[in-house]
């Protein structure tokens, strides 16, 4: 009997002192590139380099604030793998998905490719603004002529969607509508460019930002509460 009630309190106490389990995200959405502005596909390869992040994002721990200086760290809720490499593997199926180049890599190979994509996250993280939650998402991209060195695209992009409901799923959720929206707009970037250089015609693009050899990575400071858009 005595045993018996020394096993029950082991089973008990095992219970109740189990550590909570880690729930897994990852960003996703299936690519349907929006209509470019014609059928080509270009004979050019393009590469996508792995991107980089901010430093306090380099973790697989998801972020979430309540002020712009305070960051805090889900213990439990987490990245299924690093985020910067899930944000590049999602452009290179985006790309492959856009067929605008006759190839899309991800490694480096023996051949060189024509161009290079690379950025950097800025952010990427939970806001929370009183009763709201906003999914925050920061991105700069450039694209390099790999042959003339010299970069020929460069954009930002800072968006940030409210979330329906209070729950980390909803959150990354948001933060891939995000990214498919960002993706979307450089995709459509890029065409142009490409039109351009293939046919020698299209329209004018914004003139361009030549960005330092290695821009610093800045930690953007978000309005305080209240103050979101």
């Amino acid at each position: 009997m005595r045993i018996l009630l020394f096993l029950i309190v082991l089973v008990l106490l095992s219970c109740f002192g189990r550590a909570p389990s880690i729930s897994y995200y990852q960003l996703n959405y299936v690519p349907t590139p929006q209509a470019m502005t014609n059928d080509t596909t270009y004979p050019y390869i393009i590469r996508v380099k792995d991107f980089e992040i901010a430093e306090v994002y380099r973790r697989n721990n998801i972020v979430y604030r309540q002020s712009p200086f305070k960051l805090h760290f889900y213990n439990y809720e987490q990245w299924v793998v690093r985020p910067e490499h899930m944000i590049s593997d999602i452009l290179f199926r985006h790309l492959e998905a856009a067929k605008i180049f006759s190839e899309v890599r991800r490694s480096v190979d023996m051949d060189e490719p024509d161009f290079i994509i690379s950025g950097i996250v800025r952010a990427l993280e939970e806001y929370d603004n009183k009763d709201e939650w906003y999914a925050h998402l920061a991105i700069n991209m450039n694209l390099l002529d790999y042959r003339a060195r010299r970069i020929i695209w460069s954009r930002e992009w800072a968006y940030r969607k409210k979330v329906s409901n209070f729950e980390t799923i909803y959150v990354v959720r948001g933060l891939s509508e995000l990214l498919e929206r960002i993706n979307n707009e450089a995709i459509a970037d890029i065409d142009s460019i490409m039109r351009v250089r293939h046919f020698g015609k299209g329209p004018a693009l914004p003139p361009l930002r030549e960005p330092a050899a290695r821009d610093p990575i800045e930690f953007e400071v978000l309005p305080p509460p209240g103050e979101i858009e």
